[in-house]
């Protein structure tokens, strides 16, 4: 299993979508689903994909993204240094869930923690959070920068730490019943 991370330029924003396949059909869903959450959320186009030569080479990518009237352009094999700053950004994430997991599997490690099905759940978290913590340089979020819209942050201060062990309420619980004796 694997995914698809996109990065905006601009506002540094991540996107991910966890993948069954790394074929470019699922590529290539993924990349709709990008650009619609863009320009539903931001009123943004993409215009350009920088991008190393792995799936995003392949005939149908390429074709998809004609059809949108997107260039595309792509990092020389081996010189992820042509796009370091997209590739230190996924890094950034990458290591965020890694260190999930293993946080996780140290603290809470009998009860399926160290789950490779899970690396999924961290990475997206991961993504949340990155998303949502100000840049250095602009004291602004991505999430701040590609739409526009000051944060409150609240939801920060209500995030609990990723893969600890959580309670489902008993049935008998919910809608403020009381508790048996």
């Amino acid at each position: 299993h694997g995914g698809t991370i996109f990065r905006d330029a601009c506002s540094k924003y991540i996107f991910i979508k966890n993948q069954v396949s790394l074929g470019a059909g699922e590529t290539i869903s993924a990349k709709n689903e990008f650009e619609t959450w863009l320009w539903d959320t931001a009123r943004v186009a993409v215009k350009h994909y920088h991008s190393d030569n792995g799936v995003f080479t392949a005939e149908s990518f390429t074709d998809s993204c004609k059809e949108e009237g997107q260039s595309q352009t792509f990092s020389g094999v081996g010189a992820q240094h042509q796009n370091a700053e997209a590739e230190r950004s996924i890094q950034t994430v990458v290591y965020m869930a890694r260190t999930f997991m293993i946080h996780c599997a140290l603290h809470w490690g009998d009860h399926g923690s160290d789950n490779l099905a899970l690396w999924s759940f961290a990475l997206d978290h991961a993504a949340w959070l990155y998303n949502k913590i100000p840049q250095m340089h602009s004291g602004l979020t991505p999430l701040e920068m590609i739409t526009s819209c000051k944060a409150d942050h609240k939801d920060l201060a209500r995030t609990h730490v990723w893969g600890c062990p959580c309670y489902v309420l008993d049935p008998v619980l919910q809608n403020n019943k009381e508790i048996p004796k």
